[in-house]
């Protein structure tokens, strides 16, 4: 599965430079989730992801990858963690770009250090930080999180939606209640889920997926996906 590939004009001994966009969240409402997602993440998986969901195997000449890390929290507030990690001549610097990986996946290892921070929360706002991070992102948004949305407005363990006219107006409530700025629609957004839920949760949890699928797809016209794992995808 390839995400977003653009091609810029370089005035260095690069014609072209292909340019890959990812964004992680996690869903840090609870340690349980926490702890999850920190081993989902691990550098083994992280690199698989970049190479798969990057596109990255090939070893272009010329690239560049922009890399956010951001946490699903109680806030609203979103404040990615930057990485980016270019090369420009891959014929010439092989040693210099082999640590500058080792740069790269350091920096998600620190991202997911900072997971220890996070104090415990009450609730999930899951909707206005995904928004945030799909308005930044042209490229691929990965979630890491269980998808029940627990906020002012909705609450799916007591009344998650499951019909069109009830997800409709959850939807709506959201945008009413957040007032996100408006997405715009491209192809080279996508949004892949990567649920880690609690078996007692399970029914929940299924109705939240396709809650999540028709806002994301029927709203904003983006590519959706669900996975048990990053080895799954």
């Amino acid at each position: 599965m390839l995400v977003a590939l653009a091609f810029t004009s370089c005035n260095t001994e690069c014609e072209t430079v292909t340019t890959r966009n990812i964004t992680i969240l996690v869903d840090a409402t609870d340690s349980t989730l926490i702890d999850r997602a920190k081993h989902e993440l691990r550098k083994e998986n992280f690199e698989q992801l970049v190479n798969q969901e990057l596109g990255l195997t090939e070893t272009p000449k010329c690239f560049k990858v922009n890399y956010d890390f951001g946490i699903i929290s109680t806030r609203s507030y979103y404040n990615p963690t930057s990485t980016a990690l270019s090369h420009t001549d891959w014929g010439q610097a092989r040693n210099k770009l082999v640590i500058g990986w080792r740069d790269f996946y350091a920096a998600h290892e620190e991202n997911l250090h900072s997971l220890d921070s996070v104090g415990l929360m009450e609730s999930t706002s899951l909707f206005p930080t995904l928004m945030k991070a799909i308005n930044k992102t042209e490229g691929t948004v990965i979630v890491v999180s269980d998808l029940i949305e627990n906020n002012p407005v909705v609450n799916f363990y007591k009344n998650p939606p499951t019909t069109p006219e009830q997800m409709e107006k959850t939807y709506n409530d959201m945008m009413g209640y957040y007032l996100p700025d408006r997405v715009s629609q491209t192809a080279q957004k996508e949004v892949v889920f990567i649920v880690m839920s609690e078996p007692k949760d399970s029914g929940v949890v299924h109705k939240a997926r396709a809650f999540w699928r028709y806002a994301l797809e029927e709203h904003l016209g983006l590519k959706v996906s669900f996975a048990d794992g990053i080895t799954t995808l």
